[in-house]
Order: C-alpha cells, then sequence, then structure tokens
C-alpha cells in the first residue's frame, strides 16, 4: 500500500449502525473494509495477514477489545489498532495503550477526526512497511538503546527497563520517547507531540498526549507526584531529563 492507496481495514464493532457508517465513510476514501461484530471472530480474522489497520471497540460479545488487543500483540501481530471506546476514564485509556494499541477514539465520535487518525495510521504503516518489512514504530531512533538513570529503552524491540520490570512499551509510548530522547533537556509542547507522533498538529484536545505520560510516569517515575525524568513544564508541555 503505498500513502496514497487505499488500505485494507478490518472494523469491529457490534452496533450495527456504528459498522455500516464506518464502512461507507472508509469505502468513499478508498478503504477496502470488513465488518465483524464479535470478540471470537474478530481475533480469528485480525490474526490473519494483510490488513493496514484494525479498528476494534472496546465493548463486545465474546473476548472484549483488550483481550484481543493483548492477544495479538503477545502473538507478534503488530497490526495498527485504533480503539473505540465508551468509556472516558483516562485509566481505560491508558490500559488500552499499555497492551498495544495504537490510538483511540471516544465514543461518540467526530468523523472528521476519527478519519484523520485513520489516514495517520495507514500511513505510518506504510512508511514502516516500505522501511523494513515490519510493523515499526512512526518515527526510528538513530541510537538504538537509550539510558537515563537505572532505566534504558531499546527502540528496535520496543523493550524497556521499567518499574515492573523488562516491558514491550505501545507504539505511541516508543514514539513519545523518540522526541524525547532526540530533545533531552528541552521544552516539547503538546502541540509538538501532536504534530509529530499523532500528526493532528491543530487538533483543539491535547488529552490523548497527558494519557500518554501518565503511561510513561508509571513505567519510568519512581514518583510521579514529582517526576525526575518526564518533567510538566507548566501551560506548555514537558521536558525530558535524561
Amino acid at each position: 500500500m503505498s500513502d496514497l492507496e487505499g488500505g485494507r481495514i478490518l472494523v469491529v464493532e457490534d452496533e450495527e449502525a456504528i459498522a455500516r457508517g464506518l464502512e461507507l465513510n472508509l469505502g468513499l476514501k478508498g478503504h477496502r473494509v470488513e465488518l465483524v461484530g464479535d470478540g471470537e471472530t474478530a481475533l480469528e480474522r485480525a490474526r490473519q495477514p494483510g490488513w493496514d489497520l484494525i479498528i476494534l471497540d472496546v465493548r463486545l460479545p465474546g473476548k472484549d477489545g483488550f483481550e484481543i488487543c493483548q492477544t495479538l500483540r503477545r502473538e507478534n501481530v503488530f497490526t495498527p489498532i485504533l480503539m473505540l471506546t465508551a468509556r472516558s476514564q483516562p485509566d481505560d485509556v491508558i490500559f488500552g495503550l499499555k497492551l498495544g494499541a495504537d490510538d483511540y477514539v471516544v465514543k461518540p465520535f467526530d468523523l472528521a477526526e476519527l478519519l484523520a487518525r485513520v489516514d495517520g495510521l495507514l500511513r505510518r504503516h506504510a512508511w514502516a512497511r516500505r522501511d523494513s518489512g515490519e510493523a515499526t514504530p512512526a518515527r526510528r531512533s538513530t541510537a538504538g538503546r537509550v539510558e537515563f538513570g537505572r532505566f534504558w529503552i531499546d527502540f528496535d524491540t520496543w523493550q524497556a527497563q521499567t518499574l515492573d520490570g523488562v516491558k514491550e512499551l505501545s507504539r505511541k509510548e516508543i514514539a513519545v520517547m523518540e522526541v524525547f530522547t532526540s530533545r533531552p533537556n528541552q521544552v516539547v509542547s503538546r502541540r509538538e507531540l501532536l504534530a509529530e507522533v499523532w500528526e493532528l498538529p491543530h487538533h483543539p484536545n491535547t488529552r490523548v498526549v497527558d494519557n500518554v505520560i501518565v503511561a510513561l510516569r508509571k513505567a519510568f517515575e519512581e514518583n510521579s507526584w514529582r517526576p525526575r525524568h518526564i518533567q510538566t513544564v507548566r501551560g506548555v508541555g514537558y521536558r525530558f531529563v535524561p
């Protein structure tokens, strides 16, 4: 798939009106869409090769979206996943991202925003496949492995030494840390992170950035209220201190 061609998208959604609406609007943009309405079938189909994106609802009959996402990542299936959730609690969003989801949209969603996120994920997936033949983060670090304090991150394997041992970071966590480690001790605004990681420079809601920061602090900060490495610059964004 080139940057301008349509992608092959698996839509996992049990609400028929939403599923059909996504099928119609994604089809109008040139994408090939398959609809699945239950968790068991979704996991079976998602395991098959050839998908460019999975749009995955959290609430499903049978297996829920969290279980499907976790299972796929454990089986080394790294097709980009955009989660749809009616749950607005930050902990649920963070949980999905830590399981390996690449992005999320909260229902009821704005169609234009969802389509923009789909375009961004498909574009980065195409770049990654062209570069190496494998799913990789949005930006590849030239450093390979970066150490800070008692922690380290390997940008080639997505593995990191965290407070809970060696863990695999999500695509968004890796991409944010690549921005931070490429600009140590510099202030990085939320808008810059939206532009570089999410490709949404003008989006009014920066909460998606803050949610990933919360997840990263849980991984690398012994005291998240007084962070040592990922510091808040009030009113602007964040500063990474190695």
